[in-house]
């Protein structure tokens, strides 16, 4: 008797790790973190060309490739809920104590300039965002203009 028991259990146990096996295996590793589905979502753009006051989704400028990120990964109001000039976002992010020139963390927002140009951080001091040759990963101390800020988005990294 204990024979057939044991030959029956097998095969379920057997199925039962390779259905575990199956769901592992087809979790995206970036989409795990709400950080990583807005930087994979504004990598997914990379190559796409720089047009003037656009937001994609085959063009954008730099606040349209942020504002589409965060809308498209349904994180918005992460960001103040609405699109806005880049000096609109520092004064939102300012306004409840998150800009810094420093700890920049993986879907932090990054000004560059006197409010010029605004990307997304990478982290390892490297940047997304659309230049004029179109959307690029760079470092953050590498553009024409320079650093300036970090915008601590609340967001699980």
């Amino acid at each position: 008797m204990a024979v057939a028991f044991d030959v029956v259990r097998r095969p379920v146990l057997i199925v039962a790790i390779l259905v575990s096996l199956m769901l592992v295996s087809t979790t995206p590793v970036a989409a795990q973190t709400e950080a990583g589905h807005v930087i994979g979502i504004a990598k997914n753009q990379l190559g796409d060309p720089w047009v003037w006051a656009t937001r994609g989704p085959d063009t954008f400028d730099c606040i349209g490739l942020v504002h589409y990120s965060f809308k498209k990964a349904a994180l918005l109001d992460r960001i103040g809920g609405r699109y806005r000039s880049i000096r609109g976002y520092k004064d939102w992010f300012a306004n409840r104590g998150l800009a810094s020139r420093y700890n920049g963390k993986r879907g932090d927002l990054v000004i560059w300039g006197r409010f010029q140009h605004i990307g997304i951080y990478l982290g390892d001091g490297k940047a997304i965002s659309t230049l004029t040759s179109g959307v690029a990963i760079h470092s953050v101390f590498k553009i024409s203009v320079p650093f300036r800020t970090f915008l601590h988005v609340k967001l699980t990294r």
